[in-house]
């Protein structure tokens, strides 16, 4: 559980998911070596095959989506092309951008090893009520800060990191809900001794507090499509202590459930929705132009999990910011994992809302955690259409402890009902040595414990190996590379530029556009090679490309500098900040001028600067300075036909 509040702490970047993968494998391998056998025999309970085979089902799609693809044409366009512009066999895969979704492969571990680590914590039902304490102080932390960003904005947060903390105001409401009932019931729950209510109302006040904050942030910072999935969420969680405490027959629930869905049919009606657009984006408020696009030409298998944000400059408007459009998470996993995947998850949400649900009405006094679960399922569903949040780490982690304190609490047979069984055994067979002698090998092979501690020994091996792969140097996906251009400047392509080999095979490359340095000082076919070893995995990449092309010109490599700038327009068509390099390279390549299609392309660079963008012009004069004859021709008759002062300009500063 310490890797909750450690993870809304940490950024969100490799180094911190692979601290973080390494306190969760610490924290897995000792419940799995530490705990007794009791709490494993009931922790082997909630694994059951269908269980398994949902949690494993992502990490199988994305590995397929990872593997090469032996046949030609089956995977993604972008593999023969860049094999083409590179001039070397790249093996096609499904997924566009492997850095990124191994990363979101490293990311869902984290989340399933966050929710095992959280059941087997909250067997015990005494540590369950402190997990549930501890997550609402949790999401009250959240709120208030998620309320004060959303005041604090005039200026100081870039748009692209503008926070709306949904999924923890959506979940603290039902928890803090969840917890002023249970603090209700032991209020008015017969005790055999007299004790004090301080307690009790001290958690009800507490909770009272939480819920008033919770929902503060969402009507803050959220719009009426969260509010109305929270209120529905509470709506579950109230059907279940209405059906348990005064509607017991038949008749009695079915009225209960019939209110319910008509109130679930009236909150639908109240959610705005978008007719024309796809039904993944038709509760999104937000701008989704480029989301649209990409929707269109979704694959069956999907572009890869987590190349959402590779495939934006690929479909997005001008001047639009690598992060400004943020698709609901509905959207993002028909793009990235395929409308196939999309379907099937709505069909296990729906399946674990029914099995909580159901399992909250056979409990006795723990029927709150699984009925939470029950609401958070269906919030979230109806979340997953309007917007994105629980696919950032820190929320993604606060949805699996969650699930993981549900679905450990919703069984009726607990840790300490097991050991009690247990204990009962063995003092049966204690009393008849030889007929224990007999039983005991069989006991022991047929018991499910030893293969639930192996089981979580692996898994934390597996996730301390991730741990020490994203913490190494010699990782070949580190931190995602960026390329920030100087407008007006034909001089970003020799900006510091710093690339090292490890190990015969990875290569790490940052640039520095506030630092000039001397070319003289830097390995040529290092630098090549290193740029060349991003755009193996990472295809998309127009900054890389157009980086790669300026190099390649410059120390004459063997690479075709008009291919890669191809791959530069094709890959990140409207990037401004592109723009100064992109024309510096151009206008002195001959050969590019003499491409039709790159000529339109350039034409396409200059109308914009030169209309759209003032800030640009600059960045134009430069790159004329630098052109070849034929580049500053070119030029001429392209600017002349939309600013002709613009090119007497031009010609007065001369080379």
């Amino acid at each position: 559980m310490l890797a909750v509040p450690a993870a809304i702490a940490a950024a969100e970047n490799l180094r911190a998911s692979g601290v973080l993968s390494g306190i969760l494998a610490a924290a897995i391998l000792a419940v799995g070596l530490f705990s007794t056998s009791s709490t494993l025999a009931c922790f082997a309970k909630l694994l059951r095959p269908l269980f398994i085979l949902a949690l494993a089902a992502p990490v199988l799609w994305i590995v397929l989506q990872l593997i090469p693809i032996p046949l030609r044409g089956l995977g993604n366009q972008i593999w023969a092309t860049a094999s083409a512009a590179l001039d070397q066999p790249l093996a096609e895969r499904f997924s566009v951008d492997v850095r990124e979704t191994i990363l979101a492969l490293s990311h869902y571990n984290l989340v399933i090893a966050a929710a095992l680590v959280t059941a087997l914590v909250t067997l015990d039902k005494h540590r369950a009520a402190q997990v549930l304490y501890i997550l609402v102080s949790i999401t009250a932390v959240s709120c208030v800060f998620s309320i004060w960003r959303n005041n604090n904005l005039s200026g100081s947060w870039p748009a692209e990191q503008v926070w709306t903390g949904s999924t923890a105001a959506a979940l603290g409401v039902l928890l803090s809900t969840a917890m002023a009932i249970r603090a209700v019931d032991q209020l008015r729950r017969p005790r055999r001794s007299p004790r004090s209510p301080t307690g009790p109302l001290a958690i009800l006040s507490c909770a009272i507090l939480s819920l008033i904050v919770s929902v503060a942030a969402i009507a803050l910072c959220s719009g009426s499509t969260a509010l109305i999935a929270v209120l529905l969420g509470v709506t579950t969680i109230l059907t279940v202590v209405a059906i348990r405490k005064w509607f017991f027959g038949l008749w009695g629930r079915a009225g209960v459930l019939a209110t319910a869905a008509m109130l679930f049919v009236a909150g639908f009606t109240f959610v705005p929705v978008n007719r024309n657009a796809d039904l993944t984006i038709a509760l999104s408020t937000q701008a989704r132009a480029a989301t649209e696009r990409m929707l269109q030409d979704t694959h069956p298998i999907g572009t890869g999990a987590g190349t959402f944000v590779a495939l934006l400059p690929v479909y997005g408007d001008v001047g639009m910011l690598a992060m400004r459009e943020r698709p609901t998470a509905a959207a993002a996993v028909a793009v990235e994992m395929g409308r196939t995947f999309l379907c099937g998850l709505l069909i296990v949400a729906v399946i674990s809302v029914c099995i909580l649900f159901g399992r909250a009405l056979s409990r006795n006094h723990a029927y709150l955690y699984p009925a939470v679960g029950a609401g958070a399922s269906v919030s979230l569903t109806i979340l997953a259409f309007a917007e994105n949040s629980f696919f950032d780490l820190w929320a993604s982690l606060l949805v699996a402890a969650v699930y993981g304190l549900a679905f450990a609490q919703s069984l009726s047979g607990t840790a300490r009902d097991v050991e009690s069984i247990e204990l009962r055994q063995l003092t049966q067979e204690a009393s008849d040595r030889t007929t224990a002698a007999r039983r005991i090998p069989s006991t022991t092979l047929a018991s499910p414990w030893p293969l639930a501690r192996v089981a979580l020994t692996v898994i934390g091996l597996l996730l301390a190996a991730q741990a020490a792969w994203m913490v190494s140097p010699s990782s070949p996906f580190g931190d995602r590379l960026s390329v920030t251009s100087v407008a007006g400047s034909n001089e970003v392509w020799s900006s510091a530029l710093q690339s090292s080999r490890e190990n015969g095979f990875t290569a790490t490359v940052r640039l520095k556009s506030d630092k000039a340095a001397d070319p003289q000082n830097t390995g040529r076919s290092a630098d090549l090679n290193a740029f060349s070893a991003v755009l193996e995995y990472s295809p998309l990449r127009g900054d890389v490309w157009l980086m790669l092309a300026a190099l390649s010109k410059q120390h004459a490599a063997t690479y075709d500098t008009t291919s890669l700038l191809k791959m530069s327009y094709y890959t990140a068509p409207n990037a401004l900040d592109l723009i100064p390099l992109r024309l510096s390279v151009a206008l002195s390549t001959d050969a590019a001028i003499k491409e039709p299609e790159l000529r339109d392309l350039i034409r396409r660079d200059l109308k914009v600067a030169i209309t759209g963008r003032a800030a640009l012009r600059p960045a134009i004069a430069t790159a004329y300075q630098s052109a070849s004859a034929d580049g500053r021709a070119f030029a001429e008759s392209s600017i002349s036909e939309l600013d002709p002062g613009y090119v007497q300009k031009l010609r007065s500063r001369g080379p």
